[in-house]
């Protein structure tokens, strides 16, 4: 994981103490404050790192004892799952200032979502499970709703497109009629081929607006953004559009841009830790007018891992738009 600070020319080192994985952040002017300096969560569990760093963290890892509540809007596609069991996981471990009792939440619209998800944790995070009490049926038609969903809660994972599936509404959850329809949404695309959805940009931004109002009112203080419009067809570039919106609301935000097609890694479990070598770049506004091609895939699972390490590791008064990519490897562990 390539990581880079903008005011400061050293190196970050997170050297394995027992081994398993190595993490190098390189100087160069891209991004600052952005070291994962807590990233135990990644990798087995015997394995263990020290850290060096001239960068205070200023993310929940700044103060472990305040234990930060986070919420994954669309849970049942395969990246939100992925970065909810991320959280989970950092909710275990004393230090990542990540709460685990009670949260994470999942945000789906029906049992569905909640059965996706769990069927992730089961096998990436090895038997980790979601039950009722994590999950949150959600009918994001309803600014309530959602803003019932998200108050209390410290942070918000938002992706700007999901991939949409008709379902019916989930017996004693929101439902008026044994007939009523929703529609579950997927962050991004689910990796299941089984899954007949579809795409419809409008409807996903107008979803959007409605989350980051109810994020506003429902007291949040910290969003993480995926732009996830480029994993689809015949995608126009919204970045522009979304940071303006996230301006308008208020709350302070870190939207993230991946850059190259998402990918899963096969057979992937935490134990694994990260599989690329990630080079984060902070950007202007501006520049997310256009779509910026990728020479490598990005590994959802690698993505989650960051956003989750942001949430740590960043400011949360500061807004920061960055983009991530691929840009090779990791070299195979040789003990």
């Amino acid at each position: 994981l390539v990581l880079t600070n903008e005011e400061s020319s050293s190196q970050l080192v997170v050297e394995p103490i027992v081994n398993r994985m190595k993490l190098i952040g390189l100087p160069k002017k891209v991004l600052g404050s952005c070291l994962p300096v807590l990233c135990l969560f990644l990798a087995r569990p015997s394995s263990c790192y020290s850290v060096t760093s001239p960068t205070v963290v200023k993310g929940s890892a700044a103060k472990p004892y305040e234990k930060k509540k986070v919420a994954v809007f669309g849970a049942g596609g395969y990246l939100g799952a992925c970065m909810f069991g991320f959280l989970q996981r950092a909710g275990s471990l004393y230090g990542t200032g990540i709460a685990g009792i009670g949260a994470p939440r999942s945000i789906t619209a029906t049992a569905v979502g909640s059965s996706n998800l769990n069927g992730v944790l089961g096998k990436n995070f090895i038997l980790a499970q979601a039950d009722e009490s994590f999950v949150k049926l959600t009918d994001m038609s309803s600014l309530d709703s959602i803003r019932s969903r998200v108050s209390g809660f410290d942070a918000v994972i938002l992706a700007t497109r999901y991939t949409l599936e008709t379902r019916p509404v989930t017996g004693g959850s929101y439902d008026r009629t044994p007939n009523d329809k929703t529609l579950e949404f997927y962050m991004d695309r689910p990796r299941s081929s089984t899954v007949t959805g579809m795409d419809d940009p409008e409807y996903c931004l107008e979803m959007f607006k409605r989350s980051l109002e109810a994020c506003r009112e429902g007291g949040v203080k910290r969003i993480v953004v995926i732009e996830t419009d480029s994993q689809f067809d015949a995608a126009t570039p919204k970045g522009v559009e979304y940071i303006d919106l996230l301006q308008k609301s208020g709350v302070p935000y870190l939207y993230v841009q991946p850059i190259g097609t998402l990918e899963n890694f096969r057979d992937y479990t935490y134990a694994k830790g990260v599989q690329g070598t990630l080079e984060v770049e902070a950007v202007a506004p501006s520049s997310l007018s256009s779509v910026v091609p990728g020479a490598n895939p990005l590994y959802r699972e690698d993505l989650a891992a960051f956003c989750v390490q942001s949430i740590l590791s960043l400011d949360w008064s500061k807004n920061q738009i960055v983009r991530v990519k691929c840009t090779g490897t990791v070299a195979p562990f040789e003990p």
